[in-house]
């Protein structure tokens, strides 16, 4: 009989799972299963009701009704939801196995930070005559940064060296901490032999930063990760790493799940070794197999770029199709419609399940239909198999799949990924393994644009059904918040022609997002959308009750304030640049944001169009914003 075993996994984390679900493969290639991957994307930067709508996911399905649960604990930034997910499988008797965290009676499997570490150190000393280290760490109480700088100092003292405390800085495994200390080193201009970072999201971002300042790794220092990364892999020069083996760690976590199903005894915790991942930035000679995995990366960007492109019409079009659906019904044909044609991105089989009453009684709140989980039944909307669309259909908790059977065969890897607005869900779609969207490592911007499409479908249908007052949320930009272009053509005139009754300088002020294009071609538009958000966030700082701020185009803004003069105006500029300044140091994004303002001051006494002032203020804006660029000494990026 084929057995169903459950994965809870984050999707943040989809490198180190796609590793273990090779060892779990390894393992088990002669047996008859099917693994169901729960995967959420809940993150501590997010907020609680966000975060609580992606955790639901793992309580989608039944326990009882698989054979084995493997959680990823230590991923799913969440470990309370780790905990509670152990400890019902142990209650329901069914055999589980947390990877990371240690769990009271749960048998755990988790990496040694230890040995990789050592010999990362242990290399850089004794090969490359290493003796002055300066460590950058994540946060300062995190276990594996703790092992990792303990391991470092001790190699040093083995070695007659020493790790002294003003050479060990503290991150959060992001890029702000080491752009700050690659900034002060270069002022300093007294470089340690080798900067090692507690992971390679660091260590990447301080080679950035340093070559940007026209220095050179590893000749001028040497730099160092851990994780051996894909990222720092295709690098160049090739990150020295450690490899947390997480094919190893899938292997044993399901090797200890098989002998918990037959009743072995088993020991409850065990530590797989991390492996030195020998690279180039450390000093060593140009690898030929970096070298080899470069030119493939470089062989297929195009063609990733391309599907990447391709993908993004694709949605554009479903995304379209929704917004333009005027009930549940046209809802399901629309989505059928779509799938039928175009799905060479999910693949020849995909489904998304659905709770009718979400956008059947869209009059009614959220809460008032939803509640924290899953409804037991809902409906298959989209059944693709085989490349073939099928009919709608009912399917339960306990299904999951609708016509799933656990036949014998070839087995199967089944993603299943919520669908919810903040803390309540009205569904979940499933992706099979080899679809190209997991593959690419997109699905998380996919579900988001679907799930802001679906969102705004809702208020559209609920638009419909309300009275004449709730049309205003059309004149808002569903991305900022800010209006539109068409409520600013309602508003801002009644708004000039009252600043002028009352005798009274209004500020007409254009802002602009700096390098937005260069922001968008280098980091994608989920981070150039992120962008747009902030610097709106930054106009919504300043806002007072009679003033509006208008999303005018993709990456400009427009806001006017009555009772504004040249001093409140200034103020208001400075306060702008400052949010954004505070944002450009809180670790969020690998960029930084800066925008360009322009504004004027309406003359009561002496009118002109309020046109005239938008053209004059958007004017000033561009003068700013060719002064920037001429400043950074690059070409002006739209």
């Amino acid at each position: 009989m084929k057995k169903r075993i459950a994965i809870y996994a984050n999707g943040f984390n989809i490198e180190p799972l796609r590793q273990a679900l090779k060892g779990i493969q390894n393992f088990i290639e002669k047996e008859d299963f099917d693994i169901f991957v729960f995967m959420g994307f809940a993150s501590y930067s997010e907020n609680h009701d966000h975060n609580a709508g992606e955790l639901n996911i793992y309580h989608l399905g039944h326990m009882e009704d698989f054979d084995g649960i493997i959680v990823f604990s230590n991923h799913l930034n969440s470990p309370e939801t780790a905990i509670s997910l152990c400890r019902e499988a142990k209650e329901k008797n069914i055999p589980v196995v947390s990877v990371g965290m240690q769990i009271d009676d749960v048998p755990c499997i988790r990496f040694s930070n230890e040995e990789g570490m050592r010999a990362l150190v242990t290399h850089l000393v004794e090969d490359h005559r290493v003796k002055h280290i300066m460590f950058l760490g994540g946060p300062a109480d995190h276990v594996d940064n703790t092992i990792r700088l303990e391991t470092t100092k001790t190699v040093l003292e083995e070695h007659g060296l020493t790790l002294k405390d003003e050479d060990i800085i503290y991150g959060d495994w992001g890029n702000t901490a080491p752009r700050r200390v690659i900034e002060q080193l270069i002022k300093t201009r007294d470089f340690p032999d080798a900067l090692v970072c507690a992971n390679d999201t660091m260590a990447m971002a301080a080679i950035t930063q340093f070559v940007r300042n026209g220095y050179s790794v590893p000749d001028d220092m040497i730099i160092t990760g851990f994780d051996n990364s894909p990222h720092g892999r295709h690098y160049y020069p090739a990150l020295t790493s450690v490899d947390p083996n997480f094919t190893q760690i899938g292997y044993q976590s399901c090797k200890i799940l098989f002998d918990l199903m037959k009743g072995r005894e088993v020991q409850l915790d065990q530590a797989v070794p991390s492996l030195f991942a020998h690279a180039e930035s450390c000093g060593c000679k140009e690898l030929p197999k970096y070298v080899t995995l470069r030119k493939q990366f470089c062989k297929y960007s195009y063609q990733h770029f391309l599907e990447s492109t391709a993908i993004e019409m694709f949605e554009r079009i479903l995304l379209r199709n929704i917004a333009v659906t005027g009930d549940y019904d046209s809802l399901k044909k629309d989505l059928q419609d779509h799938f039928r044609e175009y799905h060479i991105f999910e693949g020849n089989e995909f489904y998304m399940m659905i709770n009718p009453e979400y956008f059947v009684d869209v009059v009614a709140k959220e809460e008032e239909i939803l509640f924290a989980g899953y409804k037991d039944e809902m409906e298959a909307v989209v059944i693709l198999k085989d490349g073939q669309i099928c009919p709608a259909t009912k399917t339960d908790r306990h299904e999951l799949i609708p016509g799933y059977q656990k036949k014998p065969g070839e087995p199967h890897i089944y993603y299943f990924l919520p669908l919810h607005n903040a803390q309540y869900n009205y569904g979940y779609v499933v992706f099979v393994e080899g679809s190209v969207i997991m593959q690419q490592d997109m699905i998380n911007p996919y579900l988001e644009k679907l799930q802001e499409s679906l969102k705004l479908l809702r208020i559209n249908l609920r638009l419909d059904g309300l009275n004449k007052d709730l049309i205003r949320i059309y004149n808002r930009d569903p991305m900022t918040g800010l209006y539109n272009r068409l409520a600013y053509e309602e508003k801002a005139e009644v708004l000039y022609h009252k600043s002028l009754q009352n005798k009274q300088p209004m500020m007409v002020m254009f802002v602009d997002i700096n390098y937005m294009k260069r922001i968008n071609d280098q980091y994608g538009h989920l981070h150039g959308d992120n962008a747009i958000k902030t610097v709106a966030e930054s106009i919504k700082s300043v806002l007072q009750d009679d003033w509006i701020a208008v999303r005018f185009g993709g990456d400009e803004f427009l806001l006017i304030a009555t009772n504004c003069d040249k001093d409140a105006a200034t103020q208001v500029r400075h306060n702008i640049l400052a949010y954004l300044d505070v944002k450009n140091h809180d670790g969020t994004q690998p960029f930084e944001i800066s925008a360009s303002c322009g504004y004027v001051i309406t003359d009561p006494d002496t009118p002109s169009n309020l046109q005239e002032y938008v053209k004059e203020a958007d004017n000033l804006m561009y003068q700013i914003k060719q002064e920037v660029h001429a400043r950074d000494g690059k070409p002006r990026y739209s």
